[in-house]
């Protein structure tokens, strides 16, 4: 069971690696959750890479179209997740991130 081991270093110093939650996950065979707990808990937050990033045109292109759309319709439309959508929805200046 991973939550009677101890993962708390073990974590840290993937992360300090560069490491993402998904490679983590993999190599200690430990819930992401409990990655994240470890992560939050010690003011880390998720920097991992993403498997599929968005292009800033996507990015720009979703942007726009939440400004006369629902945020379901958007996910349907991009096919992107909800979370994708939220973000970048309002702020333009995430769009270069």
């Amino acid at each position: 069971m991973a939550s009677s081991r101890n993962l708390k270093p073990q974590v840290l110093q993937m992360r300090h690696e560069g490491l993402s939650y998904r490679e983590i996950e993999r190599r200690l065979n430990c819930s992401r959750g409990s990655i994240n707990y470890i992560c939050k808990k010690h003011e880390m937050v998720d920097i991992g890479k993403k498997l599929y990033p968005l292009s800033i045109e996507l990015k720009s292109q979703i942007f726009e179209f939440c400004k006369d759309h629902s945020i379901s319709e958007a996910v349907k439309h991009f096919n992107v997740s909800l979370s994708s959508i939220k973000k970048y929805k309002k702020a333009p200046k995430k769009i270069q991130e």
